[in-house]
């Protein structure tokens, strides 16, 4: 299999992956490992949509500096992955319930369509990273004329 289809694979694989999870997380009251990876990693809150010019991929990213991040679009496929570092606590703690991760993460996201590889852009505010895919416009304008062989 090419690397393109694997990773294309991998990407549509990840939501069903994400269910599962959810399942153990909900039903055990913890989250187990992911099935696929060797290294833990834990999913920041993911928004993906499209407007009428652009794929939209918002994460919830908190606490993270925009060196932290990195961002890699290779065959349709969209890595984002970084390593949210912990602070130490300056006082003795007792958790009853701990829902924040720290240590390294990875989206994988697979874009449904072309894209404008070189108007591809980031931002970061707020504790929210946002990625705008421009989608390749192709306009047909004017008239043809077809002929018939």
């Amino acid at each position: 299999m090419s690397d393109t289809k694997e990773l294309k694979l991998e990407a549509l694989l990840a939501p069903m992956e994400e269910e599962m999870e959810f399942f153990f997380s909900s039903f055990f009251g913890t989250s187990i490992p992911s099935i696929y990876r060797e290294e833990i990693c834990w999913k920041p809150p993911t928004d993906v949509y499209e407007t009428a010019s652009d794929f939209v991929v918002i994460l919830e990213l908190a606490q993270m500096k925009p060196e932290e991040i990195s961002i890699t679009y290779q065959n349709g496929v969209l890595f984002i992955r970084g390593v949210r570092k912990a602070v130490p606590p300056s006082e003795q703690r007792r958790y009853h319930k701990m829902e924040i991760h720290f240590g390294p993460f990875e989206r994988k996201i697979a874009i449904p369509g072309d894209v404008d590889i070189d108007a591809l852009s980031a931002s970061y505010k707020d504790g929210f990273l946002e990625i705008r895919l421009p989608k390749i416009q192709t306009q047909v304008s004017g008239t043809l004329d077809i002929e018939v062989s």
